[in-house]
């Protein structure tokens, strides 16, 4: 058996000192870790989960891009006479095109305001019954929060997307 210490706790002043004073311990050939280390590790954690959970949520873009597009070029073929009948009566190509464009923004924005029910449904479970769940929550903090301006900005978003979704099926019943 050999006699010493099997740990020892050191103290600086300064937190800005911590990395470099565990640098030269480290160097000196004795393990040290502080709990910058354990931070360190939970900020890969949390960007290896936001990645993960931007894939899911870019791939889902995608998938209602498609629908709106697809829901868009059933329309315009169901109403091929319609739009026969507009420019027969001196429409403007303009206007059928933007009737288009305005269908495919509501539809965008009707889904906007459906995955904000559900995100609000979600946080407001997640808020109210995650008391303990790793010891989060466990108190009555707030732990999941989506502010006003998010809302009003992924609105606006579903929105935008479902006009760019929209606007190759609108030039598409422009030139019927």
């Amino acid at each position: 058996t050999t006699e010493g210490y099997q740990q020892v706790k050191v103290k600086v002043k300064e937190i800005s000192e911590i990395q470099r004073i565990q640098k030269e311990i480290n160097q000196m050939g004795y393990g040290a870790y502080s709990l910058g280390d354990i931070l360190e590790g939970m900020k890969k954690t949390s960007a290896t989960m936001q990645a993960v959970l931007g894939g899911i949520g870019a791939i889902s873009l995608f998938v209602a891009a498609l629908g709106i597009t697809n829901t868009m070029i059933m329309s315009i073929y169901e109403r091929t006479r319609e739009i026969g009948v507009m420019k027969v009566l001196g429409c403007l190509l303009s206007d059928i095109r933007n009737m288009f464009l305005f269908e495919a923004g509501v539809i965008g924005f009707i889904g906007g305001v459906a995955g904000l029910a559900l995100s609000y449904t979600a946080s407001f479970v997640l808020n109210k019954f995650s008391g303990g769940l790793s010891g989060v929550g466990m108190y009555g903090e707030t732990i999941s929060v989506i502010p006003i301006w998010l809302a009003f900005a992924a609105l606006g978003f579903a929105t935008l997307v479902g006009l760019i979704s929209g606007f190759m099926p609108a030039r598409r019943a422009m030139k019927l």
